[in-house]
């Protein structure tokens, strides 16, 4: 029998940094055992702008975590999200040499290799090389074509490649604490562990993180990771937006966004007052209000969009749309992209008369959980891991195959 393990997650977001202990079971579920969250300092659009603030922040999210899961906490999976991170496909094609016509285990290295070596700006670190499946002679779709007949092997290679300076800045947060890194995920790719399932990936299913200060993206089709990002606008923006167009604190527009605000609201012509803040000391047209959420969300999905393989949008390859992130809890958010994607959008929604939501349903903990469940595959795939040391040597990038 197996034992059991514990992963930690940590996310050092924009509006919080995040600490997530988890238990593994030797058959697999997951338990949180432990949860550590303070306000982010020193964070700005997803990436770390002030290292002595945030990781003021890390020591005291450390801190809580300990305390609540009564371990100690050595070692952590850290996301990392950001507008210079860019995920890009290459395709490796091999050609089997004459004589041979029978795919071999070597001729399906070579291919992953050649799809593997895409050249990448200087001074870049890759996060991930997510291999998708092989094809022979046009026959798609393969996940293992070992002993087929064929003289063509093709493979795509989802690279996921960022600033090192940035990608330091935030190792630089964790290891003086100090703290070990056990691997660099990109936000939406541990998000998309624990939000999206197998069958919604191989359907075709699009990710979206909507935090506070970026709104991440992975893209799915025939099991395979096909496109990913981040767009530099979040839930801050709706607030700032609010803020400026009204002339109120910053404060009320929060709460106006959370508990006024409709991103999909008709009434935009609406001239019922609301109370934006509690006391009622700010009040403002119905309409208006939402007419603001609505347009910042409209260019954020805009962007979004644009950000996607053009042709999937065309054909409509897009089967599933799942939400999560603290901003997309906005009410609204969920129609209008189920409106602008043309499909059905999956949600998780705040429960009513203001009782708890567990972590593990609540959105807002996907990616700090989503790096729990990223360990457990590690776990299972990669049972010899190279050290993030290594791996920072551009010779030696490790494989993934999540």
């Amino acid at each position: 029998m197996g034992q059991t393990k514990i992963h930690v997650g940590l996310e050092i977001g924009t509006s919080k940094t995040c600490m997530v202990v988890g238990e593994v079971k030797p058959d697999a579920r997951v338990t949180i055992i432990g949860v550590g969250e303070v306000p982010s300092s020193g964070v700005s659009r997803g990436e770390v702008s002030n290292v002595a603030k945030a990781m003021q922040s890390v020591y005291e999210a450390w801190i809580l975590a300990q305390d609540h899961a009564d371990v100690d906490i050595v070692t952590v999976y850290l996301s990392v999200t950001g507008k210079e991170i860019k995920g890009q496909t290459n395709r490796g094609t091999y050609r089997l040499p004459e004589g041979e016509s029978i795919i071999t285990r070597e001729h399906m290295d070579e291919v992953m290799d050649i799809a593997r070596d895409m050249a990448t700006p200087n001074e870049s670190f890759v996060l991930h090389r997510v291999p998708g499946l092989f094809s022979v002679d046009g026959m798609d779709n393969l996940s293992n074509p070992e002993g087929l007949s064929g003289k063509t092997l093709d493979i795509d290679c989802h690279i996921i490649y960022g600033p090192k300076s940035r990608i330091t800045n935030s190792l630089r947060c964790v290891r003086e604490i100090p703290l070990e890194v056990e691997d660099v995920v990109f936000a939406p790719l541990a998000a998309a562990q624990y939000a999206l399932d197998r069958h919604s990936k191989q359907a075709g299913a699009l990710l979206i993180d909507m935090g506070a200060g970026t709104t991440d993206y992975a893209l799915y089709l025939e099991g395979q990771l096909i496109a990913s990002g981040c767009i530099p606008v979040g839930g801050d923006n709706v607030t700032y937006d609010i803020q400026q167009c009204m002339g109120i604190p910053w404060e009320v527009a929060e709460l106006a966004k959370k508990e006024q605000a409709h991103a999909y609201a008709s009434d935009v012509s609406s001239k019922d007052m609301v109370k934006l803040s509690r006391k009622g000391d700010w009040v403002a047209e119905r309409g208006r209000l939402n007419e603001i959420v609505q347009l910042r969300m409209v260019e954020t999905f805009k962007l979004l969009r644009a950000a996607l393989p053009n042709d999937i949008i065309r054909k409509k390859r897009i089967q599933e749309v799942v939400m999560c992130g603290g901003a997309s809890l906005m009410r609204g958010v969920g129609q209008l992209a189920s409106h602008y994607f043309g499909v059905t959008i999956k949600q998780p929604v705040l429960p009513p008369n203001g009782e708890t939501m567990s972590y593990l349903d609540d959105p807002r903990y996907a990616t700090a959980i989503g790096l729990i469940r990223y360990a457990q595959i590690l776990d299972a795939e990669l049972p010899v891991k190279e050290s993030l040391i290594h791996r920072m040597n551009p010779l030696n990038w490790i494989k993934k195959w999540i």
